[in-house]
């Protein structure tokens, strides 16, 4: 069956487009501006590589503390080393079900009185995806930390904003 156009004439092959890597594209948004009630947080390495990289901006949403599987995050730690009290780092959000027990403690396993319930890792890198990609990065030695678990409620807590762009002044 051969395609028409509203007019009923044959509607014109469809192109082809040449595929053409552009490395300066990426997932979060370019901002020339800082919009209000977010801020601004200096990546300090490449853990985040291709999204944020190292001697950018990242954008934070200050109102969006909610955790989100595989999001970015302004995470704040306490820290007596520091005059503020605190420590901050970008981290990626991981969820898991596990299972609550009456006393808070997360198990992997159902047992008598533990209810279903999200446990959240902020991992300081972008783990991969598959065990063997894992097993991968173990061996090349290219693992990094994470902090957890938490609960939703205890997450959102240390949780400063969403990661929801880059800020580059420079962009018009």
């Amino acid at each position: 069956m051969n395609r028409r156009t509203s007019a009923g004439r044959p509607a014109p092959k469809a192109r082809a487009i040449q595929f053409e890597h552009q490395p300066e594209l990426r997932a979060l948004m370019m901002f020339p501006t800082l919009p209000p009630g977010h801020m601004t947080f200096p990546v300090p390495d490449d853990a985040f590589y291709p999204h944020l990289r190292r001697g950018e901006f990242a954008v934070v949403d200050l109102a969006d503390h909610q955790p989100a599987e595989g999001e970015l995050f302004l995470i704040s730690y306490t820290s007596p080393n520091t005059e503020c009290g605190f420590v901050y780092r970008i981290c990626q959000m991981r969820g898991r079900m596990e299972f609550q027990r009456p006393d808070g403690c997360m198990v992997l396993r159902p047992e008598d009185g533990a209810v279903p319930a999200v446990c959240w890792t902020a991992c300081h890198w972008i783990p991969p995806g598959t065990r063997e990609g894992y097993a991968a990065a173990l061996h090349s030695g290219c693992v990094g930390t994470s902090e957890g678990p938490f609960t939703t409620e205890h997450a959102a807590e240390k949780l400063v904003g969403r990661v929801v762009g880059v800020w580059a002044p420079a962009v018009r």
